[in-house]
C-alpha cells in the first residue's frame, strides 16, 4: 500500500468530483430561494398598512411639527379609500391628531369634517371621541 496505482487514483478523483457535483445539484435545488428583485413601481408605493402606520406615527410623535401633521391629515384622506381602515382606526385618528399640542383648530376642524363626510353613520362617535380628546387636550 505504498502507492496507489493509476486506476485506483482515477476512480477515487472520480467519485470525489460525482459526489461534488451531486451536492451541488442538491443545493441548486433544494437551496435557498434567491432574493426577489425589487421594482421600482414597488419601492415607492407603500402598501395601504404601511401608510397607516407612517400617518399614525407622525401624529403620535410629540415633536411633529403643524406641516407634518397637516401632511399626515392630507395623507389619511388622500388614501383613505385604499387603506381598510375600522371604525377604531378612524376614531383613534381623529383622538390622536386632536390632542397633539401642535394641531392647529384648522387641522383639527378639517379633519373632523371630512371623517364626518365620510362616514355619516359614524356622526354620534365622531362627536364623543372629539369632546374627550378637546377635554383630554383641555381647551
Amino acid at each position: 500500500m505504498d502507492t496507489l496505482s493509476p486506476e485506483a487514483l482515477f476512480i477515487l478523483v472520480s467519485f470525489f468530483f460525482t459526489f461534488l457535483f451531486g451536492v451541488i445539484v442538491l443545493l441548486y435545488l433544494f437551496g435557498p430561494a434567491p432574493k426577489k428583485v425589487v421594482t421600482l413601481e414597488e419601492e415607492t408605493t407603500p402598501k395601504a398598512q404601511d401608510r397607516l402606520k407612517a400617518i399614525m406615527e407622525i401624529v403620535d410623535n410629540p415633536k411633529s411639527d403643524t406641516k407634518a401633521l397637516q401632511k399626515a391629515s392630507d395623507d389619511f384622506f388622500t388614501y383613505y379609500d385604499e387603506m381598510e381602515l375600522s371604525d377604531y382606526k378612524k376614531k383613534a385618528f381623529l383622538f390622536a391628531l386632536v390632542v397633539h399640542k401642535h394641531a392647529t383648530h384648522e387641522i383639527i376642524i378639517n379633519a373632523d369634517t371630512l371623517l364626518r363626510k365620510l362616514n355619516p353613520d359614524l356622526e354620534y362617535e365622531l362627536t364623543k371621541t372629539l369632546n374627550r380628546a378637546l377635554d383630554a387636550r383641555s381647551i
